[in-house]
């Protein structure tokens, strides 16, 4: 059995098509499309243009699925529309145009799905798990028992870089000002200090996971101080910073810094001694929990009626 899961985020529009064999799966296609929410919001809402922009990206991705003979299509969005005002608007607008139906998830809901994802790829009883994206930043702490605390903050690396940032690289100043609102937010939602090893997903992550093997040339877990001076080079070399972003991650070289601010920030409070990165997320733990309460019918109905899936 062939599933496409479409992940409506800030950041991108990503596509992964898993082949589903009873409990085991494997990504056979995958493809990410730049969603830009934070450019195309106004106030708080999506504008037209951007509505357009996420239409023709999702019936993109629907495409590719079809293309593919997926048996089923699902498609979900985490904070992309949950601090936008017209969320309802966008997922009819989209529901209209192209038949699918997208599911908003909760903070809560992200965080399980992030934690059975993490209890996939690792063996870590206990700690602190994040998934940062463009518009916010999951955090929650867990043990062998599941999540025990969880939250979603309008943190992401994009909104960040929107609100913090006035270059193409944060400042020191703009960094630490990133850095102390983090804190704060961590500070008034409850957060304690764990003192464990910070799991992290994400694409901001992943990104920060490939400069630092680039640039140290070392594998394994990142060490709070080498985030800090990852971070400092940065801030104090803009321009040979950039160049490096380009390079290595050109989608994302205006969003990299804020990201690693906010990790350093996460890492900082909670006093992890380092980061390890996974290349798992949410998609995974969405579709384990699908497994086990599949639906009747596909998503894409209209593709279903016409026999084209």
């Amino acid at each position: 059995m062939r599933i496409g899961i479409i992940d409506f985020g800030t950041n991108t529009i990503r596509l992964d098509i898993f082949e589903v064999d009873g409990k085991n799966y494997s990504i056979i296609f995958d493809n990410a499309i730049f969603s830009h929410i934070v450019e195309n919001t106004i106030g708080s809402s999506l504008s037209q243009d951007g509505i357009e922009y996420v239409i023709q990206a999702i019936e993109e991705q629907q495409a590719a699925c079809r293309h593919y003979r997926c048996d089923r299509i699902e498609c979900f969005s985490t904070a992309s529309l949950r601090y936008i005002d017209n969320a309802a608007d966008v997922i009819d607008q989209v529901a209209f145009r192209s038949g699918i139906n997208i599911k908003m998830i909760s903070g809560d809901e992200e965080a399980l799905y992030d934690y059975r994802a993490l209890k996939s790829v690792s063996s870590c009883e206990s700690g602190v798990g994040c998934d940062l994206g463009g518009g916010s930043l999951q955090v929650f702490t867990f043990d062998r028992n599941g999540p025990i605390k969880s939250k979603s903050f309008p943190l992401g690396s994009s909104r960040m870089a929107k609100e913090y940032v006035s270059g193409a690289i944060p400042t020191m100043k703009e960094a630490e000002a990133i850095n102390q609102r983090v804190k704060n937010e961590l500070f008034s939602a409850g957060f304690v200090p764990s003192k464990e090893k910070l799991l992290a997903m994400g694409g901001t992550a992943k990104a920060i996971k490939r400069l630092y093997m680039l640039t140290v040339k070392k594998e394994g877990a990142i060490s709070a101080d080498e985030l800090s001076a990852m971070l400092e080079v940065i801030c104090r070399h803009p321009d040979e910073a950039l160049d490096l972003f380009s390079d290595v991650e050109p989608k994302r070289a205006h969003t990299l810094a804020p990201g690693l601010a906010v990790l350093l920030s996460l890492v900082e409070y909670m006093q992890c001694p380092e980061m390890e990165v996974y290349p798992v997320g949410v998609r995974e733990g969405f579709l384990e929990a699908l497994l086990e309460s599949p639906s009747e019918q596909p998503q894409d109905l209209l593709g279903y009626i016409l026999g084209l899936i």
